[in-house]
């Protein structure tokens, strides 16, 4: 019974309270009516199944008092070492055009499109191919997106701004970490 009511109490959005009663060192039978519970656990439970082809779109949106900022792993976008989007990348970057249409309604908000390498190659060459990156994008959004009229500005970082080790702390390589860093980030201003 006490599985039957987690469940139900789960499904019902209670997990919350749930979690709280068990902070508090109560028993969670506690927080529910179980007189008012009905569970038939052979009634089918109905949910929608989308079928990705195995893949996932790496964006990741997050927003502050003063801006919206939509990161983009560069693997997703580009080829290695190149700046030409991949033809799998519209996905992503439809919904990022589906984010700076509707966020971005009214006057003065602008949307910056930061570009970002790893870093494996020289500064000169990662900053260069950083640039090329976020105008590619830029692009994209203008004229396969519709948002020509948007005012975009890009900028390159190259390896100047990693979010994780490019190297381990023993000086080997850190291809995960190497991975975080390659990529392209919109900030929309609020």
């Amino acid at each position: 019974m006490r599985r039957s009511v987690l469940l139900v109490a789960l499904l019902c959005g209670s997990a919350q309270a749930h979690a709280q009663a068990q902070l508090e060192g109560r028993s969670a039978d506690l927080v529910f009516a179980t007189t008012d519970l009905k569970f038939n656990p052979t009634a089918d439970l109905k949910f929608a199944v989308v079928d990705m082809g195995g893949k996932t779109q790496d964006l990741q949106v997050k927003e502050t008092a003063t801006e919206i900022r939509i990161e983009l792993a560069a693997d997703v976008l580009f080829d290695f070492d190149k700046a030409t989007i991949k033809p799998e990348a519209a996905t992503a970057l439809h919904n990022v055009a589906e984010i700076i249409k509707d966020k971005g309604k009214g006057k003065g908000r602008s949307v910056r499109i930061d570009g970002h390498t790893d870093g494996k190659g020289s500064d000169a060459y990662n900053q260069k191919l950083s640039e090329r990156r976020a105008d590619s994008v830029r692009q994209w959004l203008g004229q396969k997106e519709g948002l020509a009229q948007v005012k975009m500005t890009t900028q390159g970082f190259g390896a100047s701004k990693p979010v994780a080790p490019n190297v381990n702390q023993d000086g080997s390589d850190n291809p995960e970490g190497r991975q975080k860093n390659r990529r392209v980030e919109i900030v929309l201003s609020k």
